[in-house]
């Protein structure tokens, strides 16, 4: 909960960052981009045949002899006129400006006659001119009409800027100042719309839905268009929109002024003017949201998916972040296919991508902090390999416990309480400290859990937290390394000589955090772990160091030497358990038999050739109190013999 709350907050600035950078200049860039793409990734589109382009190209020019640095000339474009009236074209549109007078009042005269014949939209402008005064120096916008008799004689005048957006033209015309309210833009008159119609227009925030590159709307060089000896068949312009400006394959001279970027890259003016005609024409441009719809929509997604990628691990959240970018790409795409533009080029380009990376530096800074204190820690417990695997995997440590087959270690000193009773308690203390160092780190060299101190003596487990295939052969392992360890540690002489007696039994047992939701241990309980405490203090009876139980033993197999010592019955078991002394080194056959033998013949109530097997091994250190305790329980049972069911069980009612 902790770490959702934390990302939620983190979300919040990031969703905080992205509603301002939305609403600035740089949001306002970068969020088109996506328009550039989609066009790319379409190509281009056979363009409808309602508009013809006539080209002021870099032929005509030559054709017609008029220098790229001339304007030209009016009687051209009257001649143009009155073949385009006598074809039988819809509406003739100049992407030119005829602002003044010419040089020859009547060649003007006869360029007016011709803009009567046929409905012609001609271009204007504005421009903000500097003003000053007495009282200041002041700005004031001014209209840029064609020549007056033109201007009578045409349909009407329109505008031919265009609204660039970080160098790009995607946008329709639509914002008007108090000057040029009353004025359509070119698309706008050549498609026929009158400011009566402007709610049908498409709003400040839509985008031209470019055809393609240069070229893609058919044209016809000038100079073709009036040539007398190949004239144009009427049938190729009757009822077409005509556009005239310029359309050259070089970006200077006239052109440099009137070529703009596009999502296609550089076309000429008249060529968008063109298309933006088309697609009032056929309604279907590209149609984007209201600002505050996409400023809503877009913050709650930016909240909801920077928490969930500072809540996830880096991997998932990889994937969050994968998905996302592929469903808004196909989402996105197909939208535009369908003339809707579709939002996000901002989130996903940069805003989630830095979330991913802040995500993934909060969980290695943050959270894998916590991760290796936690591992830190849990090496008190276990192995520094394993601490890590524990880390990794926390819902290991939840409250709880789970079954588990596992294998349960107790060690003991023996005769402690002798061997401290006379000694300061500092030293107990610094005797205790350094032989539980040097006995667990066999333990954890062993991959074994440590669950508890309980005085001098140490509760183990293996197969948990971490689960491990071999942890009844882990742990005889641990048993033996300890035995030598403890002769080590004796041989220091730094303290008086300890002996060490262990109990080892496998079985299921319930391992986890047990107790309360405040106050908790990690712990083994069952029957499994009680036997193998038992076990350990059966080892005072024989004399013995190291036994394991008959489960044990057949775990490891034949992989550690071993020796049967008798059933024993525990308290609070019914059934009993055959226990085995775990050997370093495996002993004499003769005596193992000798022994084993005297087992089978104790268990058959053949007590005189079992007394004489006992006495037979009496003498040696390893067997010497075993053989004596049976020794003592078949004086015992001649006197009292045990029941008629008895299976040569025996029984140890105190640990």
């Amino acid at each position: 909960m902790k770490r959702w709350l934390t990302s939620a907050l983190l979300g919040i600035i990031i969703t905080l960052l992205h509603l301002l950078t939305s609403l600035s200049q740089v949001g306002d860039n970068i969020e088109p981009k996506a328009l550039d793409l989609w066009s790319q990734l379409r190509g281009s589109k056979i363009a409808p045949q309602d508009i013809v382009l006539i080209s002021m190209d870099e032929a005509s020019y030559k054709n017609l002899n008029i220098p790229l640095s001339q304007a030209w000339p009016r009687k051209i474009h009257a001649e143009l006129l009155n073949k385009l009236s006598t074809a039988g074209v819809k509406r003739v549109v100049f992407d030119v400006l005829f602002l003044d007078p010419g040089n020859d009042s009547k060649i003007d005269s006869t360029l007016s006659v011709a803009m009567s014949k046929v409905p012609t939209v001609l271009g204007t402008d504005s421009i903000i001119k500097d003003y000053s005064s007495a009282s200041g120096s002041f700005k004031i916008e001014e209209v840029l009409l064609p020549h007056k008799p033109f201007l009578e004689n045409a349909e009407r005048a329109a505008l031919v800027g265009f609204p660039e957006d970080d160098g790009f033209v995607r946008r329709f015309l639509t914002d008007r100042s108090a000057q040029t309210k009353n004025f359509n833009t070119l698309s706008e008159a050549a498609a026929g719309i009158s400011n009566q119609d402007r709610n049908t227009l498409p709003g400040p925030r839509d985008f031209i839905n470019y055809l393609g590159p240069k070229g893609t709307i058919p044209f016809i060089s000038y100079y073709q268009a009036i040539d007398k000896d190949h004239p144009i068949p009427n049938d190729a312009l009757k009822d077409k929109i005509v556009f005239i400006g310029l359309l050259l394959q070089t970006d200077v001279g006239p052109s440099q002024k009137d070529v703009f970027m596009t999502p296609f890259g550089r076309i000429f003016g008249t060529e968008i003017h063109a298309t933006a005609a088309l697609n009032l024409i056929h309604k279907d441009w590209i149609k984007r949201g209201s600002a505050w719809l996409e400023i809503l929509t877009l913050s709650l997604v930016t909240f909801l998916l920077t928490t969930t990628l500072f809540a996830l691990r880096p991997l998932w959240a990889t994937v969050l972040f994968a998905g996302t970018l592929i469903t808004w790409i196909i989402v996105g795409y197909m939208s535009f296919l369908n003339n809707i533009f579709i939002p996000g080029t901002l989130l996903v380009s940069i805003f989630l991508p830095i979330t991913l990376l802040l995500s993934t530096l909060y969980y290695y800074f943050v959270t894998r902090k916590a991760e290796l204190k936690l591992a830190s820690a849990f090496e008190l417990y276990v192995s520094p390999q394993m601490a890590k695997s524990v880390a990794n995997n926390q819902k290991s440590l939840s409250l709880g416990g789970e079954k588990v087959w596992a294998t349960a270690m107790f060690t003991d000193i023996q005769a402690f309480t002798s061997i401290s009773e006379n000694m300061p308690a500092e030293q107990v203390s610094a005797m205790l400290n350094a032989y539980f160092t040097e006995v667990m780190d066999v333990v954890f060299n062993n991959d074994g859990t440590l669950l508890k101190f309980i005085g001098d003596a140490i509760f183990v487990i293996w197969g948990a937290p971490v689960k491990i295939n071999d942890h009844a052969s882990k742990a005889c392992q641990t048993a033996l390394a300890i035995q030598k360890e403890v002769h080590r540690f004796n041989e220091s002489k730094r303290f008086p000589p300890l002996l060490t007696r262990i109990g080892i039994h496998t079985g299921p047992m319930v391992v986890g955090n047990l107790g309360s939701s405040k106050r908790f241990d990690y712990t083994a309980i069952g029957d499994s772990v009680n036997l193998a405490s038992r076990i350990e203090g059966i080892n005072k009876f024989f004399g013995t160091y190291i036994l394991i139980s008959e489960t044990v033993k057949k775990e490891v197999g034949g992989t550690f030497s071993s020796l049967v010592v008798g059933s024993i019955k525990v308290a609070g078991k019914d059934e009993a358990v055959t226990l085995y002394i775990l050997l370093e080194d495996p002993l004499p056959e003769s005596i193992s038999k000798s022994w084993e033998e005297a087992i089978i013949k104790f268990k058959s109530q053949k007590w005189s050739e079992a007394e004489t097997g006992f006495k037979s091994t009496e003498s040696l250190p390893l067997l010497s109190k075993a053989s004596k305790f049976y020794l003592k329980q078949i004086a015992n049972y001649l006197k009292d013999p045990p029941p008629s069911n008895w299976q040569g069980d025996l029984s140890f009612i105190e640990k």
